[in-house]
């Protein structure tokens, strides 16, 4: 099988969606930038009783907070993007991937289909399940393919 075929018979829910952190709705800028830092994330998933509400992502964070100090004990929902764009955990690998290409996306949020939350889609997963797929070819590239040296190296 190819690349393309792999990724368009893939389904989203076979990709790694664990490494997100989520926050209940009414929870302050301040925790959630905390949750998020603890758990090493860029963004948090908002959410009400598993339901979708919105994402806080690290570019909120900076467009809207590090510079307004009095919003760091407001609630996350007056700063979060609402009703974010998602994706289903049935949706074929490349529809997600091109939805984060032409929308610029980092972090894509995906429901299962009552549609509560299940994970976050970041280029890290869909990088990880290429090293996976295709060990030798992703392993064994040369840092910098155009580089050639003067020299053999060893003995």
């Amino acid at each position: 099988m190819s690349l393309v075929n792999d990724l368009q018979n893939e389904q989203v829910i076979h990709l790694d969606l664990s490494k997100f952190t989520a926050v209940k709705a009414g929870t302050s800028v301040r925790e959630t930038v905390e949750a998020m830092r603890k758990a090493g994330q860029h963004c948090a998933i908002v959410t009400d009783d598993g339901t979708l509400v919105g994402i806080f992502t690290d570019r909120d964070l900076m467009r809207k907070v590090v510079n307004v100090p009095e919003t760091w004990d407001h609630p996350i929902e007056e700063v979060m993007t609402a009703s974010p764009m998602t994706v289903n955990s049935t949706d074929a690998a490349n529809t997600a991937l091109t939805l984060m290409d032409e929308k610029h996306f980092r972090n894509v949020p995906v429901l299962d289909d009552k549609g509560f939350v299940i994970g976050n889609l970041t280029h890290h997963a869909i990088i990880k399940y290429l090293a996976d797929r295709f060990p030798e070819s992703v392993y064994n590239l040369p840092p910098d393919p155009d580089r050639v040296t003067s020299k053999r190296d060893g003995a």
